[in-house]
């Protein structure tokens, strides 16, 4: 997981530091093979209310991509459920965040995670004004998050 002796990466730049720093001591050092490695870079919490959560996707995506690049054969990792906590019992809702979010994070390198997959919609199925606003919240396009 992207945690480090000042704790939990929030940023880009946080987390592939953790993840270049951890792939260096376990490939060089300890003989692992990239492939073996399985990074979690923390999907956190977004639409909280708080201006500082609202880039937390974005924040994985992209990191998922940076990571990818600079720790050559790595594999990204993240629980799902974090993504949408603001958002519990509204389990449609949810579902519907989240394969919004996988659509683009496996675009950008994500290879696995910790999620319900019977309960995932399929993304083109969403509902295109419901997908519009979800799209919207993930990459932290609008002002007020």
């Amino acid at each position: 997981m992207a945690f480090d002796e000042t704790g939990q990466a929030t940023e880009i730049d946080h987390k592939v530091a953790i993840c270049k720093r951890a792939f260096d001591l376990l490939v060089n050092k300890a003989g692992f093979l990239p492939e073996d490695i399985i990074f979690d870079l923390n999907i956190l919490t977004i639409a909280t209310g708080l201006p500082e959560h609202n880039n937390y996707a974005v924040n994985f995506i992209q990191g998922a991509k940076t990571v990818k690049e600079v720790c050559k054969g790595c594999h990204i990792s993240g629980g799902l459920s974090n993504l949408s906590f603001s958002f519990r019992g509204l389990e449609k809702l949810r579902e519907a965040f989240h394969s919004v979010f996988l659509y683009h994070a496996i675009q950008y390198g994500m290879d696995m995670g910790i999620v319900n997959a019977g309960k995932l919609p399929v993304y083109d199925d969403i509902e295109p004004e419901l997908k519009d606003i979800l799209e919207e919240v993930v990459w932290n396009k609008s002002k007020d998050g």
